[in-house]
């Protein structure tokens, strides 16, 4: 059976060894080398591979590979597409450094990492992107994409069905996508069916080197997956049931490819239903759940619930009050979302498309704990009719923003 393409750390580390046995590379000790190329930007590191065969060895190890992940910060990334029916079809990768600070009003500088073309993303309401142990990915349509934004390292595949999402065991260091294969049409005639799965296993290269299938109990989706410390969480209810029934969150352990466990959730959650953000709070499931204003054009207020114990379901919550109201289009308008957390623990609001033709691009980080928010504003996010227009951008773009995306030079 294949895994992942990370070569063994002694593989590699030997062949550091033999090299520096022959008289070729430096004469540093090797901490001192880890220490000193894990403070570069990985883009320089991807051009370092070239030097000589010692770097190329030393780089590629799994040793500094994770050497390296635990020692850069996390970073941001802005995402987003031409409109769907725009020409040409392409998905822009950003991202940028955070920073820290106090005031209301300040901004951030986003680059671009990664052009991919022949993808688009129609104009949606909820997180489209996700970012798994330094990997980006989405699905467009029956074809799931993945990149990591450092290495410029681009995989596609085909999908039996729509809303894959990505996974990563930590154990065997194994990224593996899941894909529910059982309609919500098909639980309509019989709401008593097992679901199935695909579980895709990813090998060297990215390619794909097994397909197998899971079953579980009936369930219909509700958000897209979430993944936190080698388990995929999304939110479900259960067909067929009555009101009263409350929703669940579904807990998909990814080492052991098995749906672990049906987790009870608030009612609020079935009620909020397409409304509602899955997002990770300090190593915890969480939602945010919107307060709608009049009907529904903005909120100013929402609530916070965290999954504090799996095994016992229990949940917490809070309701908090925004120092100003942020847009909540129920239909086709422009839409703020909760995409996660700043590693601060704000919980950041970003729009799910672009502003409009050369607008800027706006986030907004709100403190839990000083009740506070603070608007930032990302440069270089399509915000010139220069970009729009050598990109040939048009109408409404489906957008991402991802606060904590970690800095990471494996490959698949």
């Amino acid at each position: 059976m294949d895994t992942l393409s990370r070569s063994p750390a002694n593989h590699h580390q030997k062949e550091v060894d033999e090299s520096r046995d022959n008289g070729v590379g430096s004469v540093l000790p090797y901490d001192m080398e880890v220490e000193t190329l894990t403070r570069l930007p990985g883009k320089s590191l991807m051009k370092f591979l070239c030097v000589s065969k010692t770097w190329y060895s030393l780089i590629r190890s799994q040793r500094f590979v994770s050497s390296y992940y635990a020692a850069k910060p996390s970073r941001f990334v802005a995402a987003f597409t031409n409109s769907a029916s725009g020409k040409p079809k392409r998905l822009f990768i950003m991202s940028g450094e955070e920073e820290e600070t106090s005031s209301l009003s300040s901004s951030l500088v986003a680059n671009l990492d990664k052009t991919i073309p022949n993808v688009t993303l129609p104009h949606g309401f909820s997180k489209v992107y996700s970012s798994v142990h330094g990997f980006m990915a989405c699905s467009d349509r029956l074809n799931f994409i993945i990149c990591n934004p450092t290495t410029g390292q681009v995989i596609s595949f085909g999908c039996r069905a729509t809303g894959t999402c990505l996974g990563y065991d930590p154990v065997h260091d194994q990224f593996k996508a899941l894909t529910l294969l059982t309609s919500r049409y098909a639980h309509m005639h019989n709401p008593s069916l097992m679901c199935t799965h695909e579980v895709i296993r990813l090998g060297r290269g990215g390619r794909v080197v097994s397909r197998t299938q899971v079953t579980s109990p009936p369930y219909t989706p509700m958000s897209v997956g979430l993944s936190i410390d080698g388990f995929i969480y999304y939110a479900a209810y259960v067909p067929n049931q009555t009101e009263a029934t409350p929703p669940v969150f579904v807990c998909f352990d990814v080492r052991n490819e098995r749906i672990l466990s049906f987790i009870t959730a608030p009612q609020e959650f079935l009620l909020s239903k397409g409304y509602a953000s899955l997002i990770e709070y300090k190593g915890k499931p969480a939602v945010v759940v919107p307060i709608f204003q009049g009907f529904g054009s903005s909120f100013g207020r929402f609530n916070f619930w965290i999954l504090e114990d799996v095994t016992k379901h229990e949940w917490s919550k809070q309701t908090f009050q925004l120092p100003l109201s942020l847009p909540f289009s129920l239909g086709m308008g422009h839409r703020m979302i909760s995409q996660g957390t700043n590693k601060a623990g704000e919980i950041i609001f970003s729009p799910t498309t672009l502003s409009g033709r050369a607008q800027p691009f706006y986030v907004f980080y709100f403190n839990p704990v000083t009740k506070s928010t603070r608007r930032v504003r990302i440069h270089g996010v399509a915000d010139t009719e220069e970009f729009w227009t050598l990109y040939g951008l048009t109408g409404i773009c489906a957008a991402s923003f991802l606060p904590r995306h970690n800095d990471s030079i494996a490959f698949l």
